[in-house]
C-alpha cells in the first residue's frame, strides 16, 4: 500500500509542476480505490490543462487588441501632427506618437512571442532590434546621421521591457531633437550590454553639440527617463560637453522586479 501511496504523490507532484502526461498505465495493478483515485488525478490533470490552453490563448488575444488600438491611437497622432502648425506642439505630437509606437510594438512581440511570454520574459535582442527600426523610420528625414544599434542576446522579464524600451525612445528622441540643431549630420548610438551578475546597461550616445544637463533637470524628457529608471530600480546619469557630444546611461539589475512607475 506504502508504494502505491508514494505513486500517487509522485503523480500529484507532476500534475502540481505541469508535467504529467493524462493516461498513464502505472496503475492498472493496483488495489482497488487507488485505481479510482488515480483517474480522478488524471481527469484533474485534463482540467488544469484545458484552462491553460484557454488562458494562453485569451492572453495572446488581448495583447493583440492592445497592439491594434495603440496603433490606432499612434497614427491619430502622428496624422494630428503633421495638421498642426506650431512647431512645438507638433513636437509633442510627434513625441506622444513614438512613446505609443513603442507600447504597440512591445504588445506585438508578446504576442508573436507566445513561447517567452508563457516564461514571462521577451527576447531583448530582437526587442531593441526592432526598436532601431521602427526609430529609423520615424527619423527618415534625417539621412544623415547615422544611427547605430547593438544588443545583447539575453531575455527580460516583460514588466521591465516596457520601461526600457520606453526609455531608450526617450533618450534617442531627445539627441534628434536637440544634438545637431542647424545640421543634418552625425552619429547616434545604442547599445544594451548585461554582464555575468546580470547587470543590465543601456547607453546612448552622440556627437552633436552638447547642452547644459543641469539645467535640463525640469524638462519633461528628463523627467520621463528619471521615472522609467526608478520603475527598473536603477539609475541613469548624462555627461554632455560640446567637444564630446552627449551620453546617457542607464544601469539597473535586470533580475530585479520593476517598480510602480513614478512620473
Amino acid at each position: 500500500m506504502e508504494h502505491w501511496i508514494t505513486m500517487l504523490r509522485e503523480q500529484a507532484a507532476q500534475i502540481a509542476g505541469g508535467n504529467y502526461v493524462p493516461g498513464t498505465p502505472a496503475f492498472t495493478r493496483a488495489p482497488p480505490g487507488m485505481v479510482e483515485l488515480s483517474q480522478d488525478l488524471d481527469n484533474l490533470a485534463l482540467v488544469f490543462a484545458d484552462r491553460a490552453r484557454v488562458q494562453k490563448t485569451l492572453t495572446r488575444e488581448v495583447h493583440h487588441r492592445v497592439k491594434n488600438n495603440l496603433q490606432i491611437i499612434s497614427s491619430l497622432l502622428r496624422m494630428q501632427a503633421r495638421n498642426v502648425q506650431d512647431p512645438a506642439v507638433s513636437e509633442a505630437l510627434h513625441h506622444a506618437h513614438s512613446r505609443m509606437g513603442v507600447l504597440a510594438m512591445i504588445h506585438r512581440l508578446v504576442y508573436e512571442q507566445s513561447d517567452e511570454c508563457t516564461q514571462g520574459s521577451l527576447d531583448l535582442d530582437r526587442l531593441m532590434a526592432e526598436l532601431c527600426a521602427i526609430m529609423r523610420i520615424w527619423y527618415r528625414d534625417r539621412i544623415k546621421v547615422k544611427y547605430f544599434c547593438d544588443s545583447s542576446a539575453v531575455s527580460v522579464p516583460l514588466d521591465s521591457a516596457l520601461p526600457l524600451g520606453l526609455f531608450a525612445v526617450e533618450a534617442v528622441s531627445n539627441v534628434y531633437s536637440h544634438a545637431f540643431p542647424g545640421r543634418n549630420g552625425g552619429e547616434v548610438s545604442l547599445k544594451f550590454s548585461v554582464d555575468g551578475d546580470e547587470e543590465a546597461e543601456l547607453c546612448v550616445t552622440d556627437n552633436g553639440v552638447g547642452f547644459d544637463a543641469e539645467s535640463e533637470t525640469g524638462a519633461m524628457g528628463f523627467q520621463l527617463m528619471n521615472a522609467f529608471a526608478h520603475e527598473l530600480g536603477g539609475t541613469f546619469d548624462i555627461t554632455s560637453s560640446a567637444q564630446t557630444g552627449t551620453e546617457i546611461r542607464l544601469s539597473y539589475h535586470i533580475g530585479r522586479q520593476a517598480l510602480p512607475p513614478e512620473i
